[in-house]
């Protein structure tokens, strides 16, 4: 994670980073990592985060 603010690639929302961003796996199944929590969309992998607001 950067300092700068990061944005959902899908929509254009600034993703928050409070809890929900880690660079922890949140599950053994799932190996991505959450860049943050889009309000539209939920919780994103840095694949579709981007720090370019759209």
């Amino acid at each position: 994670m950067t300092d700068e603010p990061e944005y959902c690639l899908l929509c254009g929302e600034e993703l928050q980073t409070d809890l929900a961003a880690t660079n922890s796996r949140q599950c053994c199944l799932n190996a991505t990592p959450i860049a943050g929590t889009c309000p539209e969309h939920g919780p994103v992998g840095p694949h579709y985060a981007t720090t370019e607001p759209d």
